[in-house]
């Protein structure tokens, strides 16, 4: 890899924890350069703004969420023990794993829903999309294996267990109390369990 791409990769590395931490809108370039010790100049030959930079960083700290989520779910084989993985897995956000400052999707909504216009509100919404369908296609895989009960609405049950995850996140920071995520894991695991069909 050359240089310049090593420096850009880098740059993206380092920003994107500044970004999930502080805030997209809160970092200045000066705490980007304090934090990548490149000057601006530096910074701006590999990305034409801030914004280009805020995409690109969010993009690569929502991909390491992703492979987080990804990697734990991939090492069941039965849909409960799946969702179970999901949930514990991104629950792991407010410890700072495997990003440090929480869920980058969640951050990210939560400022920037009112700025019309902004260049990340189109890849927040993807971001956020792909979770849910892949979500989505957990479940009805478990519903076809017969694993999850038949009368489930896959789409509605994927919302359910993103927005308590998403809800006990905020909840999590607000309070700082860690039973909270020992709250909706165990409560998460019980509505798995009473989606699940007993096996045999």
């Amino acid at each position: 890899m050359k240089k310049g791409e090593l420096t850009r990769r880098n740059i993206i590395r380092k920003s994107a924890t500044i970004f999930n931490q502080k805030g997209y809108m809160t970092t200045s370039i000066s705490d980007i350069i304090q934090e990548t010790n490149i000057q601006k100049g530096g910074i701006y030959r590999h990305f034409k703004d801030k914004e280009q930079l805020m995409v690109e960083s969010f993009h690569f700290s929502t991909e390491i969420m992703q492979n987080h989520l990804m990697t734990s779910v991939s090492q069941h084989e039965h849909t409960a023990d799946k969702l179970i993985a999901f949930v514990e897995a991104f629950l792991q956000l407010s410890e700072g794993e495997p990003i440090v400052g929480g869920c980058p999707i969640f951050n990210a909504t939560i400022e920037m829903d009112d700025l019309e216009g902004s260049a990340l509100l189109p890849s927040i919404n993807e971001a956020m999309d792909m979770m849910i369908k892949w979500l989505v296609k957990i479940i009805e895989d478990g519903i076809r294996h017969q694993e999850l009960n038949q009368s489930l609405q896959p789409y509605d049950t994927a919302i359910y267990i993103v927005s308590t995850l998403e809800g006990g996140l905020a909840l999590e920071r607000l309070k700082k109390d860690g039973q909270l995520t020992k709250i909706i894991i165990n409560n998460l695991r019980q509505y798995i369990s009473m989606i699940s069909i007993e096996r045999q």
